[in-house]
């Protein structure tokens, strides 16, 4: 329903002008009055500061209350209104944080003429969460905060942001936002399945996948994640430092992981022109198990390789000296696999108090001989460890936490969109409102909230004078 005709727009806009001029005047005499011009004061600086923080923001409070209230009026003054709704009670009050701090304004509540439902236009026309003290903003920015810190540091985070200075000046006097709320946030959000978008298919196309354990909350098994990490190549950055060309993420606790995986994955690339494929992992019976589910076309040549991160692990546990380890490695290298067996089982020998883990680490070495074989004479090495501990372990398991199963799913896809560079924030703002989830694509979601040629829409943008507030306010339509 739109009833904000051309003569409203005009209407509110000479109503808010005169409102924000004498806000604003109000603001320059309490920034003065208030401020201290004695020398020698070492607060002088910091006591300007707060009290610039906090004129502005109540400033921009007041705009909004002032905005909200006017329109409410012009909404119950309209004749569209009048031929639809009828008035039901006025003046009802409601307050909600923002990122300035908290708002409080009233409006009307109206009752439909033809479905006798009770509404309050405001909020409709604002898309005003319904029974909620926080606005969307306030939640975005925590959802987004907390995939790369943590829930409780988000709550810090976004406090510090809605009280300002006041947050580090006197703690007992702010509000806090507590955690809880985020995880609440989180856990009522229909969050959507992107479809990676298609990219340039590569001939040769290369997969890391490893597990990790994390802890669950409703059941007495930790939860295991599998994690995929896909690129196309490697390059140098700088001196010491490589990165994945079009490194893509994805993880899952599914008893099914390959077939989720090639679910998303066969969408972002066309098999039928990799040549390639390249699978790395530690020797796990599952990640094998990919050899023949990656080969989705006749022309797909797949090649296990083991992490040599594993290898080197392993001859670690065979023996720790740094000498006969060398010695070890050069033997696999350049001998027979007869000559690494028996040079292992000189040194089991003399060790025969370790006997069973030097065993248990030969046996792995010549189960995956010919895998171990084909990672060092690769010109690409495997970095999943540090990936696995930084994509995954860092937000699941550096902390002494668990995680809910029936929500995990939707944790992982979301830690998933941090790790390929999807906006959460704009995401949430996007989808917040959608009671199912749904399906969008990566090209359809990149968009930009705010569009600076639609800000002549706004009085104080457009006829304001060039002044510090006018300044701000321009620059927060701006990306």
């Amino acid at each position: 329903m739109n009833i904000i005709s051309q003569n409203f727009k005009d209407v509110l806009k000479n109503k808010i002008k005169i409102i924000i001029s004498s806000t604003l005047y109000k603001y320059v005499d309490v920034l003065v009055d208030n401020f201290s011009f004695s020398t020698g004061n070492n607060n002088n600086y910091f006591n300007f500061i707060n009290l610039i923080d906090s004129s502005f923001r109540n400033y921009i409070l007041s705009i909004i209350s002032s905005t909200f209230e006017e329109v409410d009026l012009q909404l119950r003054n309209s004749l569209k209104r009048k031929d639809r709704y009828y008035i039901n009670k006025t003046n009802v009050p409601r307050a909600i944080t923002t990122i300035f701090g908290t708002v409080y304004f009233k409006r009307t509540l109206f009752k439909s003429k033809l479905s006798n439902k009770y509404v309050f236009l405001l909020d409709k026309y604002f898309n005003l969460p319904k029974y909620d003290h926080y606005d969307s903003i306030i939640k975005s920015i925590a959802i987004n905060n907390t995939f790369n810190t943590s829930q409780a540091q988000a709550a810090r985070d976004i406090s510090s942001i809605t009280n300002g200075l006041s947050f580090f000046i006197d703690k007992e006097k702010v509000f806090n936002i507590p955690r809880q709320s985020i995880y609440n946030w989180i856990k009522k959000w229909k969050v959507p399945n992107i479809v990676p978008k298609s990219v340039s298919t590569p001939e040769t196309l290369f997969v890391m996948a490893d597990e990790k354990y994390i802890g669950s909350q409703n059941t007495d098994k930790d939860i295991m994640i599998k994690c995929f990490v896909t690129f196309e190549d490697v390059h140098t950055v700088s001196k010491n430092r490589n990165m994945l060309t079009n490194r893509f993420v994805f993880s899952t606790c599914s008893k099914n992981p390959w077939k989720v995986f090639m679910d998303t994955i066969a969408l972002r690339y066309d098999f039928t022109k990799i040549k390639n494929i390249a699978l790395i992992g530690d020797g796990g019976n599952w990640i094998k198990s990919g050899i023949s589910e990656l080969r989705l076309n006749s022309c797909n040549l797949v090649k296990y390789y083991l992490c040599e991160f594993h290898f080197k692990q392993a001859i670690h546990n065979i023996i720790a000296d740094e000498q006969k380890r060398n010695i070890l490695i050069r033997i696999f290298n350049n001998y027979s696999k007869k000559q690494f067996i028996n040079a292992t089982n000189i040194i089991l020998k003399y060790h025969q108090e370790r006997t069973s883990t030097i065993k248990q680490k030969l046996d792995y070495i010549i189960t995956n001989y010919s895998y171990i074989k084909n990672m060092l004479n690769f010109n690409i090495g495997s970095s999943m460890e540090s990936h696995i501990s930084h994509l995954i372990a860092s937000f699941f398991a550096s902390r002494p936490k668990g995680f809910s199963t029936k929500n995990i799913e939707k944790y992982l896809l979301l830690n998933d969109y941090k790790n390929n560079n999807i906006n959460i924030f704009n995401l949430y703002l996007k989808t917040y409102n959608s009671k199912h989830s749904v399906k969008i694509t990566e090209d359809e979601f990149d968009f930009t909230l705010s569009n600076s040629s639609d800000i002549d829409n706004i009085p104080i943008l457009k006829f304001g004078h060039v002044i510090p507030e006018y300044k701000a306010l321009r620059n927060i339509c701006h990306n």
